[in-house]
């Protein structure tokens, strides 16, 4: 970095302090007292099964290599652990690397969502939480087209897609990632060979459309997570990070403003209602016209949130609750039970184990690499060093 880019880093340190300071001031301890109430959790025993995803990639001249992970974990009252692990390796042509991450988020939440419905259709837990927001699973932009082809085929790629649909229902919870299998990726090929003659079997191609059945593929666990759980659990989401201000209106967020003034247990409240209708996705024309009764139900599912302090530690959670109709009104007083008898250092067990061992690092990436024996391929930035 050049030295007169420090120089100003140094000047604004000030104005930093300057704006902290003056940002706390308009927030009275008295206002954010009020948005709490304190509760002492009494440990409580839940069969309890959480889960976490993680991705890596490397990229090189033409393609990426990519792995994606979910896993599951519960803990039975005996202390036996029960679990489950779905994942991929796999190679990407995407065109717009700028949009890879978001394809291999995708890809990882279809992954550990599935860890998490195998465990549960198993073993019957109690209560499934998410890593992370409820919400968020639902922040996932379906890969179009252009992301992998520079080429327009009029719709007639999801339309493929779509076609298979029922074969991924069919398998849903039998393989891995359904549309990246090989029986179903040489199905894939056929139905586009027969749309589009040669062109159908070009990698970018073949791709755009796998990539479509993965979402359509995810759109359908999500749909199972909600509704297909005969026994009704309690699912959650957890998150130790949260930018939303819509309990205090401050450009500060409520989060960071309950961290500065709260230092006992309990919970926020009165919770607050998401609105997915206000959240950014998309199902797609295809899915929605083939789909029309998930697409709808997954549309009004009622999600709640509030921050939560379930032992002595600093953390405060945000507690994200799926209120399901079927079951009988959960309040905050029993989530922090059983999160408090879970709980290390502020977060629950579960989650620390999944995140542990889900983990993909830089040196999984390069034992795979050398295993694939690319390790002499170019990367694409030899020609800067």
């Amino acid at each position: 970095m050049r030295p007169e880019l420090l120089n100003k880093t140094y000047r604004l340190k000030n104005e930093l302090s300057n704006l902290a300071l003056s940002l706390s001031r308009d927030i009275k301890r008295e206002e954010v007292l009020e948005k709490w109430v304190e509760y002492r959790p009494v440990p409580v025993y839940r069969f309890v099964a959480g889960e976490d995803g993680s991705y890596n990639k490397k990229h090189y001249l033409g393609f990426y290599l990519y792995t994606v992970s979910g896993y599951a974990v519960g803990f039975r009252e005996n202390g036996e652990t029960v679990e489950e692990v779905v994942g991929e390796v796999n190679f990407s042509v995407i065109k717009k690397t700028e949009l890879v991450d978001q394809y291999l988020r995708m890809l990882m939440f279809l992954s550990e969502l599935k860890a998490l419905l195998r465990l549960a259709y198993r073993e019957r837990p109690e209560v499934l939480i998410i890593d992370g927001t409820l919400s968020s699973r639902f922040i996932t932009v379906f890969p179009k087209t252009d992301w992998f082809s520079g080429e327009d085929f009029e719709g007639k790629i999801a339309g493929v897609a779509g076609s298979l649909i029922d074969e991924i229902k069919e398998n849903l919870l039998e393989k891995d990632i359904v549309s990246l299998s090989p029986d179903i990726k040489e199905k894939v090929v056929s139905s586009l060979v027969r749309e589009l003659g040669e062109k159908g079997m070009r990698a970018d191609v073949v791709e755009s459309a796998v990539a479509k059945l993965a979402y359509f593929e995810y759109l359908l666990l999500l749909h199972r997570l909600f509704y297909g759980l005969d026994w009704n659990p309690l699912v959650i989401g957890i998150a130790k990070t949260s930018h939303s201000t819509e309990i205090f209106n401050r450009s500060i967020p409520d989060l960071r403003i309950f961290h500065q003034f709260i230092n006992t247990t309990g919970y926020s409240y009165p919770p607050v209602y998401i609105n997915l209708e206000e959240i950014k996705w998309e199902f797609s024309e295809i899915f929605e016209f083939i789909e029309e009764n998930i697409a709808f139900q997954l549309k009004e599912v009622s999600l709640k949130y509030f921050y939560g302090r379930y032992d002595s530690g600093r953390t405060i959670s945000l507690i994200e609750v799926y209120e399901n109709p079927q079951l009988e009104r959960i309040t905050p007083e029993e989530i922090l039970d059983f999160l408090s008898y879970y709980s290390v250092a502020g977060y629950p067990f579960p989650l620390k184990k999944a995140d542990r061992e889900v983990r993909i690092t830089r040196r999984d990436m390069e034992l795979i690499e050398s295993l694939l024996g690319l390790q002499n391929e170019l990367h694409g930035r030899e020609g800067l060093e």
